[in-house]
């Protein structure tokens, strides 16, 4: 059953220096608390603040390597590679 419900964003969110700028906050928010895990701080609020940083960062370069691909594509500057297709 496809999915009819799209939570919304912001279009600001979408631009991909937006995102790439949001995804290098969270990698620096995930630095801060998995260096205190490192320094031997454990604690369960650094375990699911660093990783959970760590996840939102990929999902916002996720978002900006979608964006910057849709813009290369469009000025013509070549078309990301399928799965499917030969390399050369």
């Amino acid at each position: 059953m496809p999915l009819r419900f799209v939570l919304p964003l912001p279009r600001i969110v979408l631009h991909p220096l937006t995102a790439v700028a949001i995804a290098a906050v969270h990698v620096y928010l995930a630095a801060g608390h998995l260096a205190k895990l490192a320094a031997g701080n454990v604690e369960w609020m650094h375990l699911w603040k660093g990783f959970g940083a760590l996840a939102g960062a990929y999902v916002f370069a996720a978002l900006a390597s979608r964006g910057l691909a849709e813009v290369a594509s469009r000025r013509g500057l070549g078309s990301p590679k399928r799965a499917s297709e030969p390399v050369r």
